[in-house]
């Protein structure tokens, strides 16, 4: 396993959404933005695999217009 870090840009309306999530963990047991975030996207480890099939289909399009 390796482990990477990651910038998360996060649109204006997806900011205010997760500040008041931020808000509510916080009380509940210390967690800022950047630990829901970090437990959203461990929960959601299957997103991995889309993450990696669009890169695929991605280097596969580039790799066919150098060519």
């Amino acid at each position: 396993m390796k482990l990477y870090e990651l910038i998360y840009i996060v649109e204006d309306e997806q900011q205010e959404r997760l500040s008041e999530l931020a808000r509510r963990y916080e009380k509940i047991n210390g967690w800022k933005e950047k630990d829901i975030l970090q437990f959203g996207v461990v929960a959601l480890k299957k997103n991995m695999d889309l993450i990696l099939e669009f890169l695929e289909i991605t280097v596969e399009q580039l790799e066919s217009e150098r060519s």
